[in-house]
């Protein structure tokens, strides 16, 4: 969700930077998710020599000081992207390290329940960028990297109550005993947010074409879209404990009938339903993979695992998702349109969801 921070400011820095294209400052704001790949990975390295809160720390700092960097410097198209590096570096290091401390502090149904509040606070806290950014870009587009200082609160609360210290005595972790299963997880998260990023790539796109409601109304749908994301990270544990892995089957099924319900209405209230319908999903797959990888992974590889499952996996499908959506529906459909591109997205999450049923129905007849 850290580039949601910018994201409302897009139509000021294309004004503020004349002789680039719209594609240039996209991508400029899109390279917070690509180096959060990054930041992910070296955490996964570095946690080899420092404790997981200098990690914690240190990506908080890096991202403190992307927002004030991009604040008072932002003259140059490069320091745009400069300071899009700094930030997404500084996620990549603090997302799979606090993802992490669910092995370390949590158990059992405890854990599970951790699981789906972290989801519900990630959703919320992309629906509050998005906010807040989209104020600040009305005094200033520069002003919206202000939105990221959130940071600043939650160093000090990381710096006054974690231990400071290496939780495994600086023992080299045995990466061996990672069970293949976790590369099964990592795929499943890819799948599912290669769908997933769908309705917001594509839901302003939708309205226009559509000729439903103002334009203004594809940031409410995108709330919407996340608030399910929230509710469901409340309930999840109850649903987690009953039908374990048949949820990331479940919530293809809530894509699927988002996407394709989208195709037939133009009703506005209809697109707010399915959006909350659809929005659970992301509470249904990334706390059910983040709990389940947990229970099987030596906590020493923890870190290396949540950034595979938490942030390489994820941002790897939110950079596909639109040009392999899109491509699919050029060939499907001369139009390309966005309801060629809600119809490929709903066929590939109904294929998906009978994959996962047969692949995890299969899996337990074998235990």
């Amino acid at each position: 969700m850290a580039y949601m921070g910018l994201a409302g400011a897009i139509a000021k820095i294309a004004g503020f930077f004349p002789g680039f294209s719209i594609e240039v400052i996209q991508s400029g704001i899109t390279v917070i998710n690509f180096m959060i790949i990054f930041g992910a990975i070296s955490a996964g390295w570095l946690f080899l020599k420092a404790s997981k809160k200098t990690l914690i720390l240190a990506g908080l700092t890096f991202i403190t000081a992307g927002g004030f960097g991009g604040y008072f410097f932002h003259d140059h198209i490069i320091l745009f992207y400069l300071w899009s590096i700094v930030i997404g570096t500084g996620f990549g290091y603090f997302m799979p390290t606090v993802s992490s401390l669910l092995v370390d502090y949590f158990e059992g149904s405890e854990r599970n329940r951790m699981a789906g509040i972290q989801t519900s606070f990630v959703n919320g806290g992309g629906m509050l960028l998005t906010f807040i950014g989209g104020l600040l870009a009305t005094i200033a587009w520069n002003a919206s990297y202000l939105v990221f200082l959130a940071a600043i609160p939650l160093f000090i609360i990381f710096a006054v109550n974690l231990p400071d210290r290496n939780e495994y005595d600086g023992k080299r972790p045995d990466f061996s005993k990672i069970p293949r299963s976790v590369a099964y997880y990592g795929v499943t998260i890819v799948c599912f947010m290669l769908v997933y990023n769908a309705f917001p790539s594509n839901i302003a796109l939708f309205l226009s074409e559509k000729n439903i409601g103002q334009a203004s109304m594809a940031g409410g749908a995108n709330a919407v879209f996340m608030v399910g994301g929230v509710f469901f990270g409340f309930v999840f544990t109850k649903f987690s404990l009953r039908i374990g892995n048949y949820l990331f089957a479940t919530a293809h099924v809530m894509l699927f009938i988002c996407f394709f319900a989208l195709r037939s209405t133009e009703s506005l209230a209809v697109v707010f339903v399915v959006a909350f319908i659809g929005g659970m999903s992301i509470s249904m797959t990334m706390p059910q993979a983040m709990f389940s990888v947990s229970k099987k992974i030596p906590p020493e590889t923890s870190i290396a695992v949540f950034s595979l499952i938490a942030s390489i996996s994820p941002n790897i499908a939110t950079f596909a998702s639109p040009t392999v959506i899109g491509l699919l529906s050029r060939l499907s459909q001369d139009a390309g349109d966005s309801v060629a591109r809600f119809t490929i997205a709903g066929t590939l999450a109904l294929i998906f969801a009978a994959a996962q049923f047969i692949f995890v129905t299969v899996r337990k007849y074998k235990e």
